[in-house]
């Protein structure tokens, strides 16, 4: 482990200071296959390797070599909160997480920022964490770890993103075929990046990645991309929140000038060409999404209310049962229904629930649905099923058909598409009046019987107004300022779509806009929103990168 003939990738500091300072070098045509042939980008993204490379020994004297891992972030265009559910999301990468890595000798990790007052120095070690007794299961596990942190009230420390992947990774460790029969090694680490925090690009999952990488690749793991992406989704559950893998796959396979299309349950991995006349601009609210603290009920609950309605839908159509493995199933070919079918099983799903009413609907799952109400505290009105399973059903063929229309160039028709899933989110509208009023996402009786009418017409129009993926659902994970920001941006000329990112309930939005109306749009998120706020404008243009790695030149 101690020298760079053993792991190619490890290289003294000077000599990595050398090759990023060489615009001939090797680490600049690793960078251009990253970001692309800018050379101005170039050196900018040199530059910021280059402070981290001056700050570390300073940190961490010593002379061994040091491994480099990039990390990156994402912005899902489409295929939002149904990576869990064995939906397809449509993201891009985007900028950077670096982290340089020392090996070390014992499990124990010495972690640093650049910016020690936001991020203390942390340390820990491994065995120490996890105890002397085997985890017989992660996810109870996991979410006892997060009730006591949240009780101490250190559940938003940012050392426990590094810990989810190290504790994770020795937790399977022993069930590795070829893994090494001692328990970890631990490192040195110094991480920074270029995400903003709290936005809703997965600047926190980012660091989950580099960790699982420069791990993965100093222990000499037999893991492959497509399993490391499904253990730092799971691994991620350390800090509280109980999401998928789709986030982690955007920042490990995402490409320069590419869309991702990455299915789940299993793992597919394709991508598409993002058009060459459009920018991604990302508009941050500056309300941060804080998903380690009291924003972790609002996001579990939401997944309970998945969880709870495939369980009806299972229950209360045993023949189908079979067939509906996971929320993306319930479509026309794997069950074999019309959409007006599709749509009438909306039926069997109560508006809202108790957690009295669903044990009382469900006694065969007493103990799986207890243990989901651990994750979060009760919702005030209870869980709205019926309007989240709306949501996932449909957002899943939302995702499907955005690939296809990316495919064939059609943006027009990608940018509907989009904008629906925004409104699936969106709690507030603009009335006629020029009034901002709250929406009621409920999906009452007789709005489902409509909306199987209209399919069943024989009307072309109607049936197509109707069709499944069109309707929005009720997600309701935007907020007021970032339905603000999103009808800023679809008020801008050459704007294509624009929507809530990430998990939501703060963070940003991000706009798909042609490059020659960038800096309109920029305009009127200033004046829309920025300024009457008296708020610093937060609002950049990102586009596609690579994804994640060891940086081996």
């Amino acid at each position: 482990m101690a020298n760079s003939q053993a792991h190619p990738a490890l290289r003294p500091v000077q000599e990595w200071v050398n090759l990023f300072r060489d615009p001939a070098s090797r680490a600049y045509a690793a960078l251009s296959a990253i970001y692309g042939a800018d050379r101005p980008l170039l050196r900018q993204k040199a530059a910021f390797v280059l402070d981290m490379l001056e700050l570390f020994p300073r940190l961490f004297p010593g002379e061994a070599p040091i491994l480099l891992v990039r990390s990156a972030g994402r912005i899902n265009l489409i295929g939002m909160h149904v990576d869990h559910r064995g939906g397809v999301v449509n993201p891009i990468a985007v900028r950077e997480t670096w982290c340089l890595c020392r090996p070390r000798q014992d499990d124990s990790f010495d972690c640093a920022t650049p910016l020690e007052r936001l991020f203390p120095r942390r340390k820990f070690r491994i065995q120490q964490e996890l105890g002397s007794e085997r985890i017989a299961d992660w996810d109870r596990w996991t979410q006892a770890r997060a009730a006591e942190r949240k009780a101490a009230g250190t559940a938003g420390d940012w050392i426990n993103y590094i810990k989810a992947a190290a504790l994770y990774l020795e937790h399977l460790r022993p069930t590795l075929r070829g893994a090494t029969a001692s328990p970890l090694r631990g490192s040195d680490m110094l991480i920074a990046g270029t995400l903003p925090r709290g936005a809703g690009v997965s600047s926190s999952s980012s660091i989950v990645v580099a960790a699982a990488e420069a791990l993965t690749h100093m222990n000499r793991l037999p893991i492959s991309d497509a399993e490391q992406v499904e253990i730092c989704g799971q691994a991620e559950w350390y800090v509280g929140t109980r999401g998928g893998c789709g986030d982690h796959a955007a920042i490990k396979f995402g490409k320069f000038g590419r869309v991702s299309n990455l299915g789940s349950n299993p793992l597919t991995v394709d991508s598409a060409p993002f058009p060459e006349d459009l920018r991604v601009v990302l508009c941050n609210s500056l309300i941060e999404a804080n998903k380690s603290s009291t924003a972790r009920d609002e996001f579990n609950n939401r997944i309970a209310s998945y969880e709870f309605g495939l369980m009806l839908l299972r229950e209360r159509f045993p023949s189908l049962a079979p067939k509906m493995r996971q929320l993306r199933d319930v479509n026309c070919g794997t069950l074999g229904l019309s959409e007006a079918g599709i749509c009438r099983l909306l039926l069997a799903l109560p508006e809202r629930m108790t957690r009295e009413e669903i044990l009382a609907a469900l006694p065969e799952q007493e103990e799986r649905i207890r243990h989901i109400f651990g994750s979060h505290a009760p919702p005030a009105r209870g869980y709205p099923i019926r309007q989240i399973c709306a949501f996932g059903m449909a957002e899943c063929l939302r995702s499907g058909l955005a690939a296809q229309a990316l495919h064939s160039g059609n943006t027009a028709e990608f940018g509907e598409i989009v904008n629906i899933s925004h409104d699936g989110d969106r709690v507030t509208r603009m009335t006629s009046s020029g009034r901002r009023e709250a929406m009621d996402k409920s999906m009452p009786d007789r709005l489902i019987e409509a909306r199987a009418a209209d399919l069943e017409s024989g009307d072309p129009a109607r049936a197509a107004g109707a069709a499944l993926w069109r309707m929005p659902g009720g997600y309701d994970a935007s907020l007021p300022e970032l339905d603000i920001l999103v009808d800023a941006c679809l008020a801008t000329h050459g704007v294509v779509a624009a929507r809530v990112v990430g998990a939501g309930l703060g963070g940003a939005v991000h706009a798909i806009v042609h490059k020659d109306c960038v800096a309109e749009l920029l305009r009127n998120v200033a004046g829309s929103y920025y300024e009457p706020r008296r708020l610093e404008v937060a609002a950049e243009v990102y586009s596609p990168v690579g994804g994640s790695g060891v940086f081996a030149v």
